[in-house]
């Protein structure tokens, strides 16, 4: 086992939500299982990863119905995943292009764990984010 890998870093037995679910219902699962990041799981299928910060910016700032707004409606689209296996240079490079903080582990086809880019582990190494990302950057400045 490599100690270079996202085995060593990620933390496991993510909290998983049907997307169905009401982003209040995942709220309060979220602060009853001490978690910022959940995955969505629609059919069986991973289908996307969202944080507290997503719920904050994507539901509550928006002023929306909180309880008849899905989690399936508020989560990131296009889901980043790492196998279990990958190396952590990987990891970092793919937060980097696809400007995300967290990724979701995968092993055999299944979420296994989620890495997150505060990870001090990931300091050092090209892609890594230490800020926002330029999304973020934008819209705490007040730009679209």
């Amino acid at each position: 086992m490599a100690m270079d890998s996202v085995r060593e870093i990620m933390t496991g037995n993510p909290t998983t939500v049907d997307g169905r679910e009401s982003v209040t219902s995942v709220a309060r699962t979220m602060r009853d299982d001490g978690v910022d990041v959940v995955l969505v799981v629609e059919g069986g299928a991973l289908r996307g990863l969202v944080s507290d910060h997503d719920l904050v910016v994507r539901a509550l700032a928006e002023a929306a119905d909180a309880e008849s707004l899905t989690v399936a409606e508020v989560v990131r689209e296009g889901l980043v995943t790492v196998d279990i296996d990958d190396g952590l240079d990987n990891v970092a490079r793919l937060m980097e292009e696809n400007e995300v903080r967290q990724v979701a582990v995968i092993e055999s086809g299944s979420p296994v764990g989620v890495v997150n880019a505060s990870d001090p582990r990931l300091q050092g190494r090209s892609g890594r984010i230490d800020s926002p990302t330029p999304e973020h950057a934008r819209k705490s400045r007040g730009g679209n």
